[in-house]
């Protein structure tokens, strides 16, 4: 099947629900097969401020990210800000963002704004609660589906797209071009972060106060939405609804692994390795399955809080895959002069447990500092990552034997050379809920052409779902550069 991309308010569909991936069973997390054992009691939820423990001030600093640029990490995870907060919606400059995210109660009051600050943006909101609310009386009632709402509106170049949830209204109006489906995607990644900082408790509170403010509650993490907005719309997150694990030699990770499944602790569900904001090494007690939703929510608020990355940390983050009303605890402690971090989630939070759980990521640590084992952590998230082009240009992309690294790093000994000329190469097994993806290339590091590049992976998902025909393969052009994508029940692949 080969088509032209096309604006995305031209083959809107009727009904778009979110792409739910089928997970397989199996039992390889990061490369790995699940660790311990752990046996989980009855949880002891407590509640504690997730704004304290991420304001808290630093014991020592960390050394800057190594990873280049076109890694993601800097354009992504930036400091406590917010953007463009003078401005409201009687200012013209406001109009002019392309990608509006809003986030309002039923009642119209306003929870988050990605631009501007919120008090400024009562009318706008206001408004749209009406919309919504119109739309629901004349549409969706007199035995019409209750379960319908409004989904989303057209308007000259922009796209209005509705999400609901409970007492809370979703919305993201953009004119760069978003596809209806990804744009559903962005709004349930903001809403997951939300719920995984305050848990689904608070919709009850809307419920029985609908003019309660919750931005009090949010105070102090709004930079963590925003982060999760830019990681949706810069890297494969919207596209993939897994982790990316660290591309690093099998001996290592097995090191990383064994090193995760000897701290054998109870009431502990998930414990992994994380390097920048890739997986190294993950393991799950046997009755808890994996939500890379949860990870990718949990390695959010870690990467957005430098506070989180010093010394030894013990927040409250709900899983809301797991329990949606209530907290986990996560344990983080960062290696010290290095990007790798080991977390646990732990369903207790007592002081003992924090006590006991300290001893083991202790040992954790220990380990890792075997010799030859963080020194090949390091060189991977130094390298990552892969970029195409300098494979495909260097010395080793010729026949000819290689280091055994090397080898690892470069499985398709000589032929790189075929890579030439792509941007940008991804793949993706639902199964294992694990995607690779290579670095943008050099003359696509931009910010505009990365969220450009990313969109079209989108576009072309939207035509193979739209297609007259069943097929996997989508080949699309635009003014800059063509996209390939071949999905199947397997993974998705997309250079």
């Amino acid at each position: 099947m080969s088509q032209t991309l096309k604006a995305p308010h031209e083959e809107l569909p009727a009904k778009q629900p979110r792409n739910e991936e089928s997970r397989e069973e199996g039992d390889v997390l990061a490369g790995g097969p699940r660790g311990r054992e752990a046996g989980v009691s009855g949880a002891d939820w407590s509640r504690q401020g997730l704004t304290e423990a991420m304001a808290r001030s630093p014991h020592r600093a960390l050394p800057p990210s190594r990873a280049p640029w076109a890694d993601g990490c800097h354009r992504i995870w930036r400091k406590q800000h917010k953007k463009c907060k003078d401005q409201t919606d009687e200012t013209s400059e406001w109009y002019r963002h392309k990608r509006h995210v809003l986030v309002f109660t039923y009642s119209g009051k306003p929870v988050y704004s990605r631009y501007g600050e919120e008090d400024g943006l009562s009318g706008t909101t206001g408004a749209l609660s009406a919309i919504v609310s119109k739309m629901a009386k004349f549409f969706f009632t007199n035995g019409a589906s209750s379960a319908d709402c409004l989904r989303y509106m057209l308007a000259g170049e922009h796209v209005f797209v509705f999400l609901e949830k409970g007492p809370l209204w979703l919305v993201c109006f953009s004119s760069s071009g978003d596809t209806y489906a990804d744009m559903v995607s962005l709004l349930e990644h903001v809403h997951q972060q939300i719920i995984t900082i305050l848990t689904a408790g608070i919709e009850k509170t809307l419920l029985n106060r609908p003019n309660y403010d919750m931005r009090g509650l949010l105070g102090g993490t709004e930079h963590v939405v925003n982060n999760m907005i830019r990681w949706c719309v810069q890297d494969m997150t919207l596209q993939c609804e897994g982790f990316e694990p660290l591309v690093v030699a099998p001996a290592t990770r097995a090191a990383a692994l064994e090193a995760l499944k000897n701290a054998r602790l109870p009431n502990v569900l998930f414990a992994f390795l994380m390097a920048g904001h890739r997986i190294l090494a993950a393991v799950s007690n046997r009755q808890y399955r994996l939500s890379a939703s949860d990870l990718g929510m949990v390695v959010n608020i870690i990467m957005s809080s430098a506070s989180l990355r010093t010394g030894e940390s013990w927040t409250p983050v709900c899983l809301s895959q797991y329990n949606d009303k209530g907290f986990a605890y996560a344990y983080i402690s960062f290696l010290e002069g290095s990007e790798v971090g080991v977390v646990f989630l732990s369903t207790a939070s007592d002081g003992e447990q924090f006590y006991a759980i300290s001893q083991q990521a202790a040992a954790v640590k220990e380990a890792l500092r075997q010799p030859g084992v963080l020194e090949c952590i390091d060189e991977a998230v130094a390298v990552s990552p892969i970029d195409l082009a300098e494979k495909a240009s260097s010395p080793a992309a010729s026949p000819g034997p290689l280091p055994l690294r090397r080898s690892l790093l470069v499985p398709s000994t000589g032929q790189w050379q075929l890579l030439e000329g792509v941007i940008h190469a991804a793949y993706y097994v639902p199964g294992l809920q694990q995607y690779f993806s290579s670095r943008v290339a050099e003359s696509y590091q931009s910010r505009h052409r990365v969220k450009m590049l990313f969109r079209s992976y989108g576009r072309c998902r939207q035509l193979l779902r739209g297609a007259k025909v069943p097929c996997q393969i989508c080949v699309a052009t635009d003014h800059e550069c063509g996209a390939w994508v071949w999905s199947s029940q397997a993974g998705l692949l997309g250079p």
